[in-house]
């Protein structure tokens, strides 16, 4: 008898919206050029201010040291805009120039929609979420492993668009994923850069 087992990943959020975001997509995911320019965005920080280099060996002090200097920290700000929109803009460059096997890829990653070991073994898996929407709790079930397998089986009507330091993927005009990036932290002037997928729609 073959026996088959039923995983369930339980999601709750403060969120009205069931769509939960994954996290922690490394400076990998973003680019091949996303780790070169965050190279020369640290270069120029540590060029403005080259204290940050001798005086302090960890994060803690750098936080410190970026928080009692107010011409510090405003320019790390700026600068941590201008690098994300940077970075942003060239992933968008490049996703826009792969195959469309290659950008299905990219998007199954940064939405988690691939499947779990265990459904490679033959079982089943499903995201439970619990949000709140207009005051009661609500529940929403899928198999992120094929709730856009539409989408990717119809790959040539998928677009790329590129808004501030996110990209958004549409399919037939509508948005359904979207890769937004953001620095690790904004209170440490050498914070590394990371990302996190949202789906949208049903």
């Amino acid at each position: 008898m073959e026996i088959k087992h039923h995983g369930i990943s339980l999601k709750v959020t403060d969120s009205s919206s069931h769509h939960v975001p994954t996290s922690n997509l490394g400076i990998k995911a973003a680019g091949p050029k996303a780790a070169q320019i965050l190279d020369d965005h640290r270069r120029d920080i540590l060029k403005k201010f080259p204290k940050i280099g001798t005086h302090a060996t960890n994060a803690k002090q750098r936080k410190e040291m970026m928080k009692n200097n107010t011409r510090m920290k405003n320019y790390v700000q700026a600068k941590n805009k201008e690098t994300l929109d940077k970075v942003a803009k060239h992933l968008h460059e490049h996703l826009n120039s792969v195959p469309k096997d290659k950008l299905v890829d990219h998007i199954r990653n940064v939405i988690h929609a691939h499947k779990t070991p265990m459904q490679k073994e033959g079982h089943n898996h499903i995201r439970h979420t619990t949000y709140a929407s207009k005051g009661e709790f609500k529940h929403h079930s899928m198999d992120p492993s094929q709730h856009h397998e539409h989408i990717f089986n119809d790959a040539h009507n998928i677009e790329v668009h590129h808004s501030g330091s996110s990209i958004h993927f549409r399919y037939k005009g509508k948005t359904f994923a979207r890769h937004a990036l953001k620095f690790s932290t904004g209170s440490d002037p050498m914070s590394s850069i990371k990302g996190s997928g949202q789906t949208s729609g049903d």
